[in-house]
């Protein structure tokens, strides 16, 4: 009887420690700061010109580069915002590979996520990017470029608007005219390289050729993990390929649906830089091998809350492991993140 009343107690001590645990993790209460993820709008590290000191005989496909998903996304709320930092920032700081959604309206492009209007129109991307390449022509910029939302007011095609632009004197000179995934370095310094996500012209490299991982739908929170694991399988493939077999890899490390762009990237509760994560629900050692990536954090007499980590996060983690990664695109990214991606050159 004795021996049955000490394992109820410990029994009721596990769960009452376990739910401690639990509420402290659920309210956030610890505050977490990475380098891989930012929600400021300066840049914290300036990496204008770093492709200067690669050869410029590598192909570009060859070339480890961090890029931003949804590029101009910055108003809508948290269910729509994908970045912090301008795009004058964004190409002081590192990123080299952009995605640019436009809307076609009145004959021209505005930039919109979804819906939601973004306060910004495509001659305003244009000048920010012509404007770095003249400072700095030993970069290159790629740029996806796709048709968002829908057409108002309009009687030419996404294709015949987007050559008034590449055609128009202010920008001309800095499009690249050609069309081969083989591209090197040497012939897109200083330019603009189009990766169309759209049909009508031959120009610039089809998006459709590039090797994608861009599973962005996440039904709830809990689908962060399984996110995570496709980013981690994609990183592998384009680590492990031959590069004589190789060719664009592209990995976005967002999501959204039923998560906020902000949570995919860091974990957190709340959009800032340094909010506390979220906690996933389960503990260690009763939920040992769930989540075996996802950090444990708040431990006390032995059992640990799983805390949700980012995609950023976890990919900074990650990096160390690996040489060359291909693009990657991120929302809010970080400085360190975008650090180690272009470390990942000096790896060949």
């Amino acid at each position: 009887m004795l021996v049955f009343q000490a394992r109820s107690f410990a029994r009721k001590a596990m769960h009452l420690a376990q739910a401690l645990i639990l509420s402290l993790g659920m309210s956030q209460a610890i505050a977490h700061n990475h380098s891989a993820y930012s929600h400021e709008p300066q840049f914290n590290a300036y990496y204008g010109d770093w492709m200067r000191n690669l050869p410029g005989s590598l192909a570009l496909k060859d070339i480890s580069i961090p890029g931003t998903h949804d590029t101009m996304s910055f108003y809508g709320g948290d269910a729509v915002q994908t970045q912090s930092m301008s795009l004058d920032n964004q190409l002081l700081a590192g990123i080299r590979m952009l995605d640019i959604r436009c809307r076609r309206i009145d004959n021209k492009f505005a930039i919109h996520h979804g819906f939601v209007y973004q306060h910004a129109n495509f001659d305003d991307v244009l000048q920010s990017v012509t404007r770095f390449l003249a400072a700095n022509p030993s970069e290159t910029v790629m740029m996806r470029v796709g048709e968002e939302y829908n057409a108002a007011n309009t009687n030419l095609s996404f294709a015949e608007i987007f050559m008034n632009y590449a055609n128009d004197a202010r920008y001309s000179q800095y499009f690249w005219r050609g069309n081969s995934s083989n591209v090197a370095l040497k012939e897109v310094r200083g330019k603009i390289v189009l990766m169309r996500n759209f049909s009508g012209i031959d120009f610039g490299i089809p998006y459709g050729q590039m090797n994608a991982q861009d599973a962005y739908n996440l039904n709830t929170n809990w689908d962060l993990y399984s996110k995570w694991e496709k980013v981690k399988t994609h990183l592998n493939n384009a680590s492990t390929t031959p590069a004589s077999q190789r060719g664009f890899y592209i990995n976005y490390l967002s999501g959204s649906g039923g998560s906020f762009p902000y949570f995919v990237a860091s974990g957190h509760s709340s959009p800032g830089t340094s909010a506390p994560r979220l906690a996933t629900g389960l503990t260690t050692p009763g939920w040992k091998n769930s989540y075996r990536d996802f950090p444990r954090v708040s431990c006390f007499i032995g059992i640990c809350t799983i805390a949700f980590e980012g995609t950023n996060v976890l990919t900074y983690d990650y990096l160390d492991k690996l040489g060359f990664v291909g693009v990657v695109m991120a929302d809010f990214p970080g400085h360190g993140l975008i650090e180690r991606i272009i470390k990942r050159n000096s790896f060949k």
